[in-house]
C-alpha cells in the first residue's frame, strides 16, 4: 500500500480478539495500512469503528485478555508484537509518544504538571542514552535540567505563565489547559512517531489552530512522523497527507487525502461527506441511517451493507476483498460510481420519522417557527457573574461575565461563540443557577416573562423543568454507577411525575432510538460506550423531561460527522414540533452555520457583537470575530480547500473534579 524504503509503521492484515463471556469476538479484523517517514496519517470514522483500539495495539495497551492471532505490526521493520514487555517499553515514550483523547483521566491527579513533564523527559533521555543518536539528540537539549526543559515545553503549547502553572496539578487547568499539557508531555519525549488520540479536542479554533501549527512545525524540524486519530474531517482535509478510513473494526478504503475528499471510492466514504453540515439550513442533513454494529453481532458480507443504500446481493453475504481503485485502496464489491442524492435523502427521512415520531417535514426550516412569537422564551438582561475570593482579606476578582443582554425566542436558536475562558459556559451555568454559593449572579433573567432570580424553591423547579443543559463532558456527567435506564429515568421521575412509569419506559426506547444507540443500551453502564456514544446519551437525558429551552454546551464536539448530522437533525426536528428555544455554546463554526438565526460573539466575558448569522459569518464587523472566523479555516499555505466543510472545533471541559461534576448533574434534577 505504500513505497517500502521509507515506511516507518506498517500494520499488516491485524486481527485482534477481545474476551466476553459466550467467548473471544472479533473486534479488529485485516486492518492494513502503513505510514511514512515525515507524514501525517489519518485514522477517520464513526465512534466504535476501532480507531483508538487498533493505535492501543500498535503500542500494546490493551486490556486483558485481548489477543493478536494474526497480523503483523512493524516500527521500522521489526515486529512490535513480538516484543517483550520490557522491550515494548522501550518504545513507549521515547520512540512511539501518545496524546489520549481524555486528558483528565491520563495525566496523574497527585503529580505537578511540570512534574509529569520532567519525569518523561528523564525516562527518554535514559531510553536513548543506550543509543548511538544519543550523542546527537542530546547534544542540544541536556544542557537543560528537565525542569527548566518541562518549562519551555509548557510555553511551546501556548501555556500562560508556565513557570506558575508548572506546580499546579491537573484538577487546576481547565479542559483545554490539560489537553496541552499532554501534548507537551509526550512532545518533551523528541519521539519519532506521535500518536494522537483526538489531539485538539479540548481547544477552541484559534488554539486549535497554535497547536496544528506546533505540530507541523516540529514535524518539519524533526521530521517527527504522525499518526492522527479524529472524527473531525474538516481537520483531516487541512492537515493530513494520507488517511486509513475505519468501519467496524476493517480499514475499508487508505486514499492520499486530496484524492478522498475529491473522489471518495468506498460509499462510507461518500456518505460520511454528505453528512457535513453547511449554509443550507432549507434540508436535513445526509446522516447515515443506522449505527456501526458491535463486533459480537457483526453481519455477513460486507459490514456496511446494513447501512449502504446501494448494496447488493453479493454485498450481504460474501465479504469483500482490498482492490486498487486508482491511487487508492478500497475494500468495497463496488467500489466507483454510487448515486448518492435519493439514497440520501430516504436515509435522512427515516431517521428523521424514528427519532421522536416527528413528521417527515420536521427537519425543514426552522425559520418560520422561530418568527411566530415575538415574546422572548429567555430574556436576559445585564447578567453579570462575579466569584468571591478565597482569603478573608482578599478582595473580590473582576466579574468573569459582564453586562450581557439577549433573548431566545421559542423555536430559535441563537449561538454563543468565542475562546476557552470567554465566559461562554460560566453564563450557560449562572442561567441554570449551577455556580454554587461561591458565585455572585447579578442581573435580570426572565422564562417566559416570570422573573427567575432570586432563584426561590418553587423558582427552581420551574426552571429544571422548563430549562435544560447538554454538558460539553459527557464523561463526568453521567453517573458511572447508573444504568443508561436509571439515567434517562432519574430527571422524568424528579420533574414528570404526571407521566405513568409505562410512558417513562417507552420514552426511554424512543430517546436511544433518537440519538442513535441500540435498545439493550438501555442496561449497560457509561464505562461501556465510546467519547460519542456518551455524548449521544447525554442529549437523550436532557431531552427526558421534554424542556422549552435547552442550553447546548457543545452538544455534538464529541460526535463523528455521521451522528452529528443525526444529532443536529433530531435538534431541529424537536425545535420546529415544540417551539424549543436553544442556547448554542459551540466553537464549531460549521453547526453554527447550519443551526443559528442569531449569533453572540464572547470575548473576555462580554458580547463584542451579535447579529443575524448569515451578516455575522458573511460580513463580521469586530476583529476578535474577523480573527475566530480566520481560525476556523485551517489549511496550508496556497492550498484550497477541496469541498465545503464544517468549520470544527471541539470539546472544553469546564468542570475541575469528578465530584463537582456530578454534584451539578445532581443539582439538575433537584
Amino acid at each position: 500500500m505504500s513505497r517500502t524504503d521509507d515506511v516507518l509503521l506498517h500494520v499488516d492484515r491485524l486481527t485482534l480478539t477481545l474476551p466476553a463471556a459466550s467467548g473471544p469476538i472479533e473486534a479488529l479484523s485485516g486492518v492494513d495500512f502503513t505510514v511514512r517517514r515525515g507524514e501525517v496519517f489519518a485514522l477517520v470514522g464513526e465512534s466504535g469503528c476501532g480507531k483508538s483500539l487498533t493505535a492501543s495495539a500498535v503500542v500494546r495497551l490493551l486490556a486483558p485478555g485481548a489477543r493478536t492471532p494474526d497480523g503483523r505490526i512493524r516500527f521500522e521493520g521489526r515486529d512490535l508484537l513480538g516484543l517483550t514487555e520490557r522491550e515494548m517499553r522501550g518504545f513507549r515514550g521515547s520512540r512511539i509518544a501518545l496524546v489520549f483523547q481524555e486528558p483528565a483521566t491520563a495525566l496523574n491527579p497527585v503529580m505537578t504538571v511540570g512534574a509529569q513533564i520532567e519525569e518523561m523527559i528523564r525516562a527518554s533521555r535514559k531510553a536513548r542514552s543506550t543509543t548511538a543518536e544519543s550523542a546527537q539528540s542530546e547534544g542540544t537539549h541536556a544542557a537543560l535540567s528537565p525542569e527548566h526543559e518541562a518549562v519551555e515545553w509548557l510555553k511551546r503549547v501556548r501555556l500562560p505563565d508556565p513557570e506558575t502553572l508548572a506546580h499546579r496539578f491537573p484538577h487546576e487547568l481547565s479542559g483545554g489547559q490539560k489537553q496541552r499539557v499532554m501534548i507537551a508531555l509526550a512532545l518533551s519525549a523528541r519521539p519519532d512517531m506521535l500518536l494522537a488520540d483526538e489531539p485538539t479536542t479540548a481547544l477552541d479554533v484559534t488554539l486549535q489552530a497554535e497547536i496544528l501549527g506546533l505540530l507541523r512545525t516540529l514535524q518539519q524540524e524533526e521530521n517527527l512522523t504522525l499518526l492522527l486519530i479524529t472524527h473531525d474531517l474538516a481537520l483531516v482535509e487541512a492537515f493530513a497527507d494520507r488517511l486509513a478510513l475505519m468501519y467496524a473494526g476493517e480499514t475499508v478504503e487508505c486514499a492520499a487525502v486530496r484524492d478522498f475528499f475529491a473522489s471518495p471510492r468506498h460509499p462510507y466514504a461518500t456518505a460520511l461527506l454528505g453528512a457535513l453540515p453547511g449554509a443550507d439550513r432549507t434540508r436535513p442533513l445526509a446522516a447515515i441511517p443506522g449505527t456501526v454494529p458491535a463486533p459480537s453481532a457483526l453481519p455477513p458480507g460486507c459490514r456496511f451493507a446494513p447501512r449502504c443504500p446501494k448494496a447488493r446481493a453479493i454485498c450481504r453475504t460474501t465479504p469483500p476483498e482490498a482492490r486498487t481503485a486508482g491511487a487508492s485502496v478500497v475494500r468495497c464489491h463496488f467500489p466507483e460510481g454510487f448515486p448518492e442524492t435519493d439514497a440520501r435523502g430516504k436515509a435522512v427521512k427515516k431517521d428523521a420519522s424514528d427519532a421522536l415520531n416527528t413528521s417527515s417535514a420536521a427537519n425543514a426550516s426552522n425559520d418560520a417557527a422561530s418568527s411566530t412569537s415575538s415574546v422572548p422564551l429567555l430574556s436576559v438582561r445585564n447578567l453579570t457573574v462575579g466569584f468571591r475570593a478565597r482569603g478573608f482579606f482578599t478582595r473580590d476578582p473582576e466579574p468573569v461575565v459582564r453586562g450581557v443582554n439577549f433573548d431566545v425566542r421559542p423555536g430559535e436558536t441563537v449561538a454563543l461563540v468565542g475562546e476557552s475562558g470567554s465566559g461562554k459556559t460560566t453564563t450557560g451555568l449562572a442561567l441554570l443557577g449551577l455556580l454554587g454559593g461561591k458565585a455572585r449572579v447579578t442581573g435580570d433573567v426572565d422564562l417566559a416573562g416570570t422573573p427567575l432570580f432570586p432563584l426561590t424553591r418553587a423558582a427552581e423547579r420551574r426552571l429544571r423543568r422548563s430549562v435544560q443543559m447538554i454538558f460539553q463532558d459527557p464523561n463526568a456527567s453521567l453517573d458511572p454507577r447508573r444504568t443508561i435506564r436509571s439515567t434517562l429515568l432519574e430527571g422524568m421521575e424528579s420533574l414528570r411525575p404526571e407521566w405513568s412509569k409505562a410512558e417513562r419506559l417507552e420514552r426511554v426506547e424512543r430517546l436511544l432510538r433518537a440519538v442513535g444507540l441500540p435498545a439493550d443500551a438501555a442496561e449497560r453502564l457509561p464505562h461501556a460506550f465510546s467519547g460519542g456514544q456518551r455524548q449521544r446519551i447525554a442529549i437523550a437525558r436532557a431531552l427526558s423531561v421534554e424542556p422549552k429551552l435547552i442550553v447546548c454546551d457543545e452538544p455534538t464536539s464529541a460526535l463523528d460527522v455521521s451522528v452529528q448530522a443525526q444529532i443536529l437533525n433530531l435538534l431541529k426536528a424537536l425545535q420546529r414540533e415544540f417551539g424549543l428555544g436553544y442556547l448554542f455554546i459551540t466553537h464549531n463554526f460549521g453547526v453554527v452555520e447550519y443551526m443559528a438565526d442569531r449569533i453572540l460573539v464572547m470575548k473576555s466575558g462580554r458580547i463584542v457583537e451579535a447579529g443575524e448569522a448569515d451578516e455575522v459569518l458573511a460580513h463580521p464587523t469586530a476583529p476578535y470575530t474577523q480573527r475566530l472566523l480566520a481560525a476556523a479555516s485551517p489549511r496550508e499555505e496556497g492550498v484550497e480547500p477541496l469541498r465545503a466543510r464544517p468549520r470544527r472545533a471541539p470539546l472544553k471541559s469546564f468542570l475541575q473534579s469528578f465530584f463537582s461534576r456530578t454534584f451539578l448533574h445532581s443539582a439538575a434534577f433537584a
